[in-house]
């Protein structure tokens, strides 16, 4: 789960992070205390200020202090209010697709899943294929400096900093990146900052979940919830095909979720099977095809059914698939150091 931090931005990873978590919080305390206090309203009469407002208005202080201000603090600052305003702001998707403005849109739930699920992947994506040319680690050095000189940048945020600037390959950047390390000796920095434990907390939270994704007794459980899935889906099979019952659907969502099902059922067979067969690797990766079908395509039609009692379901896939890309990471060599190895009884490669 974790990379190396100088192969990409890990700050600007950190950031979208905080973004995002915040997102995510807002959605569910908002929900859980508008359901708690029977849903109260700001304003009287015709008159309703609805939290999607404060919402634009969070996100428009996150974009304008972005704009006027310097220096990461600010950045991380406008991350965490954004990612507040932006909860509240799609919190009410349900209004704006409606013709009734209807908050309790059954479907709404399944959106706002889409659209965290996007925008993890999407930014992610992003910002670890982007890597960390020369010129960006110039930049990136370049902006510590503007911390330095207003008195933010903290001894752990500089040592990351000097890191990716020793990451400089182009001989005539050298000078440049020389100078910037110059610039950073220059004055001593108080031990941390905000910026600085966020991207702390985070690698640390990283570092834990790799080391229990990785314990042999992780492997085992999500191992064994793969053959259960297989040995569900050849039942299904079987019995769909001896049964003389037509099984109607009651609609798109329904015949979806039986389509997308089936298809991670399949994949979860071909990936049991290899486990047996052989090779290890090809298991684990069609594993892991299985979970990101339930996760991409299920998991979405469920929440617009069940809501919020579809979130167990998504954490478990969540987690197995932290644990299936884990194991991949050691077969390809590229873990870091905790129990990965296959269990013993699907040792096969």
């Amino acid at each position: 789960m974790t990379a190396d931090p100088c192969d990409h931005d890990s700050a600007a990873l950190a950031r979208f992070e905080l973004f995002l978590l915040a997102a995510v919080a807002t959605v569910l305390i908002t929900r859980a205390y508008l359901a708690a206090t029977g849903y109260p309203q700001i304003g009287g009469g015709a008159l309703h200020v609805a939290h999607v407002l404060w919402g634009g208005l969070l996100m428009a202080v996150a974009l304008v202090a972005v704009e006027i201000a310097y220096g990461t603090r600010v950045r991380m600052l406008s991350a965490l209010a954004g990612g507040i305003g932006f909860g509240l702001f799609v919190d009410e998707i349900g209004k704006f697709v409606t013709a009734d403005v209807d908050y309790f849109f059954q479907p709404a739930i399944a959106m706002i899943y889409v659209v965290f699920v996007l925008f993890y992947l999407v930014a992610r994506e992003a910002v670890t294929r982007a890597g960390l040319p020369d010129r960006r680690r110039l930049a990136i050095g370049a902006g510590a400096v503007t911390d330095l000189a207003f008195g933010r940048l903290d001894d752990v945020r500089r040592r990351a900093v000097l890191a990716v600037l020793d990451g400089v390959g182009d001989p005539g950047l050298h000078p440049t990146a020389a100078s910037l390390r110059d610039a950073l000796l220059t004055q001593s920095v108080p031990p941390r900052d905000l910026g600085s434990r966020v991207t702390r907390v985070r690698g640390s939270v990283a570092r834990r979940a790799d080391a229990v994704l990785g314990h042999r007794v992780m492997r085992r459980i999500v191992l064994t919830l793969f053959v259960v899935q297989a040995l569900l889906t050849i039942a299904a099979v079987v019995t769909a095909l001896v049964s003389d019952n037509d099984s109607a659907v009651d609609d798109l969502s329904d015949t979806l979720v039986q389509v997308s099902s089936t298809v991670s059922g399949a994949l979860a067979v071909l990936g049991v099977w290899f486990l047996w067969r052989g090779p290890y690797r090809r298991a684990l990766r069609l594993l892991r095809a299985s979970i990101v079908v339930d996760l991409l395509v299920t998991q979405v039609f469920l929440f617009a059914q069940e809501q919020w009692d579809a979130l167990a379901g998504f954490v478990v896939s969540l987690l197995m698939l932290g644990c299936l890309r884990l194991a991949i990471r050691a077969e390809e060599g590229d873990a870091p150091a905790v129990e990965v190895a296959p269990p013993d009884a699907l040792e096969r490669h």
